[in-house]
């Protein structure tokens, strides 16, 4: 087998979504701020040639769909509980699924919908790009994202067309086709609901409180928690500019040329600050990883968006370096050669 043979076969995309497609379930890492640190360590154990993980997400109102579901999710376990009779004899007898989990659990998941309802919706997508050894994907973190409802898994395809997704940066938004499906045949999601409550768990800078952690981030800027935060909406700041490296560029995209090397998680206001990260417009949080060097990536849909969410950013963490990025990683010219399309 050549080489370039040999390359098409490890080339893979991925999509995380949740296990057993149990739409109300919040599944989240056992820590919050821990789950990012896990993810770029797991990749520098893997080595993998390139690594592209992209966590979208974008506030929405979920609250109709989920009263819908409620309602389809109480129709649907009165027709289970309704004997069925014999036709026959005309005896009733039980319906298989009144002894099935779906059926058992059913009033903790609508106690579960309930909860929920009215709460600050998010959505979340995490899909991504690998070019290595495909069984590595199951050492990443996500399989520890769970609740008592459902767990995260990383769902692999071979499907080229969804290079088109990532590098669009385009989630699936309307989740409802997949949510009023729970009560006939379940669909996974390829977005999942969380709320404001589970955001540190997901976006958040990594932490590194161990020597050694987190090679790969390279050049590191000093944090401290007393560290003066920057504006909250990204524009000048009082008593001088924005350093001009830190303007938001017209691809839409930043690259943080500096990661703040943080020590411990962070606690009380800034933790909270952290749920105000998810606007009405689709942004991005991204781990672009290639010759064993990391880095992380702010994106949006507008130039006044991701100004927006680069301000909200440093209200948490302070000052940030950032550079402009182009919305390609560079690592993909190399594709049309691995896959065949063109001479290496």
């Amino acid at each position: 087998m050549s080489e370039r043979q040999v390359l098409k076969e490890k080339v893979r995309f991925f999509n995380v979504s949740l296990v057993n497609a149990t739409p109300m379930s919040l599944p989240k890492f056992p820590q919050p701020q821990r789950l990012m640190g896990e993810l770029i360590h797991s990749i520098e154990a893997a080595n993998p040639r390139f690594a592209w993980v992209q966590f979208l997400f974008k506030r929405v109102n979920l609250s109709p769909t989920l009263v819908a579901l409620k309602n389809s999710m109480h129709v649907a376990a009165e027709q289970i509980k309704t004997p069925k009779r014999s036709i026959i004899d005309d005896s009733e007898y039980d319906r298989p699924e009144l002894y099935r989990d779906w059926y058992k659990r059913s009033g903790e998941r609508v106690k579960r919908i309930d909860a929920i309802a009215n709460a600050p919706h998010v959505l979340l997508a995490i899909q991504g790009m690998w070019v290595g050894n495909p069984r590595q994907l199951s050492a990443l973190p996500f399989k520890d994202c769970y609740d008592e409802l459902d767990r995260l898994g990383a769902f692999v395809y071979r499907n080229p067309w969804m290079l088109v997704e990532l590098v669009k940066r385009r989630m699936v938004e309307d989740v409802s086709p997949y949510f009023m499906s729970y009560s006939r045949s379940r669909l996974e999601p390829p977005s999942f609901l969380i709320t404001q409550e589970e955001i540190p768990y997901y976006l958040h800078l990594p932490v590194a409180s161990t020597q050694g952690f987190l090679e790969s981030l390279g050049k590191r800027s000093s944090y401290s928690p007393d560290v003066q935060p920057g504006g909250l909406e990204g524009g000048e700041e009082e008593g001088g500019s924005h350093p001009a490296e830190n303007k938001p560029s017209r691809a839409m995209v930043l690259r943080l040329a500096e990661v703040p090397k943080i020590v411990e998680p962070l606690k009380d206001e800034k933790l909270e600050r952290l749920a105000l990260l998810p606007s009405t417009t689709v942004r991005g949080f991204e781990v672009v990883f290639t010759g064993g060097s990391t880095e992380i990536i702010l994106s949006s849909k507008t130039e006044r968006d991701l100004k927006e969410y680069l301000g909200v950013m440093e209200s948490v963490y302070g000052t940030l370096s950032v550079v402009e990025a182009t919305d390609t990683p560079a690592y993909l010219k190399e594709i049309p050669g691995i896959v065949g399309l063109s001479p290496r």
